[in-house]
C-alpha cells in the first residue's frame, strides 16, 4: 500500500464506540444524550485498565447509578476484565450487548494507472452496562448477570495480615 494514500474512512454503526469526529458527521449542539455520554467509558486497546476502573468508580461516586463500558475489536477482552474487577468491588447488575460495525476505508493511488481501493471489514462491538440498582435494568435480557454475592466478592480478594505479610485469596 506504499503507492496509495488514505482518502476516506467511514465507521458505519459505530455510534458511541468511537469519537464522533471520525463518524464524518457534523457537530451538533448539546442534547439530552450528552448526559448519557457522561456515564460512558470508552475502552481502547491503548487504555490502561486502572484508569478505566478509576473513571467508572468516579462516575458511580458522582451519583450516577449506571455506567456503560464500550469497546470494539481488540479492546473487548479489556472491557470484560474491567467489568469483572468492578463487579468484585461493589454489587453491580450487568447487561452485555454484542453488535458489529462496518469500517470502510478508501485509498487513492499515488501513481497513474492504478485503481482506487475500497477496503470493507466488520469489527465486533461490546457494550457492558453496569448498574447499582434494578432501575431501568431488564432482568429478562439474555445478557443480564446478577450481582455477585458477598462471599464471591470477598473470596477473590487477597490481603495483608497484621504483620504486613501478603496473604493470597484462598
Amino acid at each position: 500500500m506504499d503507492k496509495y494514500r488514505l482518502v476516506d474512512e467511514q465507521y458505519i454503526g459505530a455510534q458511541g464506540f468511537i469519537d464522533e469526529s471520525k463518524l464524518g458527521g457534523t457537530s451538533a449542539p448539546p442534547t439530552d444524550s450528552d448526559a448519557e455520554t457522561e456515564c460512558t467509558v470508552r475502552i481502547t486497546p491503548q487504555a490502561k485498565p486502572r484508569s478505566c476502573i478509576t473513571t467508572a468508580m468516579n462516575i458511580f461516586a458522582g451519583g450516577n447509578n449506571h455506567v456503560e463500558l464500550k469497546a470494539l475489536g481488540k479492546a473487548i477482552h479489556k472491557a470484560v476484565t474491567i467489568a469483572e474487577i468492578l463487579k468484585r468491588k461493589m454489587p453491580l447488575h450487568q447487561i452485555n450487548a454484542l453488535s458489529s460495525c462496518e469500517i470502510v476505508t478508501t485509498y487513492e493511488p499515488l501513481e497513474e494507472g492504478l485503481d482506487t481501493v475500497v477496503n470493507q471489514h466488520y469489527v465486533s462491538c461490546l457494550t457492558i452496562t453496569l448498574s447499582t440498582d434494578l432501575e431501568g435494568v431488564d432482568v429478562h435480557n439474555i445478557g443480564y448477570q446478577p450481582p455477585l454475592d458477598e462471599f464471591e466478592r470477598s473470596s477473590h480478594q487477597s490481603h495483608t495480615d497484621l504483620t504486613g505479610t501478603y496473604v493470597p485469596a484462598s
